[in-house]
This record gives C-alpha cells, structure tokens and sequence, in this order.
C-alpha cells in the first residue's frame, strides 16, 4: 500500500488515525449502516479505535486491508472501504464499504471501490474480488455493479447481521471486468 494511499484526485483511501475515530463512529451510528453490515449498532469510539487496530494488524499478516474514504482536497472522512479475507494461495478477497449518508448517491463509493480492486489486482496480483451483499441493498448492490461485479448468485444463510442469519447476493469481479 503507497503511504499516501490511493487516489483518483476525486476520493482519497488511506490508513485511519486517531483523528478519524470520531467522525468513523458518528458514520456508522446511521441505522441504514448497521442494517446492512456487521457494524454494531451502538458502536462505541473504543469499538472503532479497535476496528482500525484490527486493520492494521490484519496487513500486517496480509489477510486483511482496512481504508478510510475521504475528499482527496480536504482529507475529511467520507466512509470506510477494505479488501478482507485476502487469500494469497486462491488469489481471492471480499471488499466491503460503508459511506456515511452525506456522501451517497455521488458516485463516491464507486470511486473508491473502483480503486481498491484495482489495486487489488496490480499491485496484489489477485485474481478475483467479491462482494456480498443483502439482496434489498439496492443501492450497495449498484455500486458492485458499476464498477463491474457481476451477480453470481444467491448464498443462503450466508452471514449473521444484527442477530439474524441473511441470505446473501454473491458478486465477483475478475480484472478484466473492471470499469475503472
């Protein structure tokens, strides 16, 4: 990961810092956040200073890597996005991404996702990158789409949000279905 991080001169993906932990928590307090990911609702300044350790632990033994989406001018926090479960030996890895709720509908997360897969398969040499995503997150499901994700399925009891088992939509994206 280049230490200033990945830009397109629109969105900036960076390692967090303690100056982002306030403004990460105030994002994912946002009940349409915790309806659709494993953020707890409820999360806490000591839970998202955590979050953050566990990124850094997680590159640290390469399986995971966790960014904070900001204005490439201002530097200001817009969301988190990460590539989790990097697999070296099947050349594979899930990106999630959450936007605080200003920041939607602005074709940001495209950028952002746009960038961390293509860094994913330049500089990480993986082969395939997933998304999962809950079939009614319409709007989640249309970022996937429009950086190329292709729907591959539905998982069944897939993953447990908020107490509950959901089902998941299934996305892949190989690099030559990349829409930067």
């Amino acid at each position: 990961m280049p230490v200033e991080g990945l830009s397109d001169g629109v969105v900036r993906l960076r390692l967090g810092a303690d100056s982002d932990v306030a403004r990460l928590t105030a994002i994912v307090q946002d009940r349409d956040v915790t309806r659709w990911t494993t953020i707890p609702a409820g999360q806490t300044e000591t839970g998202t200073r955590e979050w953050l350790q566990r990124g850094m632990a997680g590159m640290a033994t390469g399986s995971d890597l966790a960014l904070v989406i900001t204005d490439a001018r201002s530097d200001a926090p817009l969301g988190t996005i990460g590539l989790h479960e990097i697999n070296r030996a099947t050349e594979r890895a899930v990106a999630g991404y959450v936007l605080a709720r200003e920041s939607r509908g602005k074709g940001l997360g495209r950028r952002a996702l746009a960038l961390i897969c293509a860094f994913a398969f330049r500089d990480l040499r993986l082969a395939r990158v997933e998304v999962t995503v809950e079939p009614e997150n319409i709007a989640s499901r249309a970022t996937a789409e429009s950086v190329g994700f292709r729907e591959e399925g539905l998982v069944r009891s897939y993953m447990r949000i908020a107490g509950q088992r959901r089902d998941m939509v299934m996305y892949g994206l190989l690099p030559g279905d990349l829409r930067p």
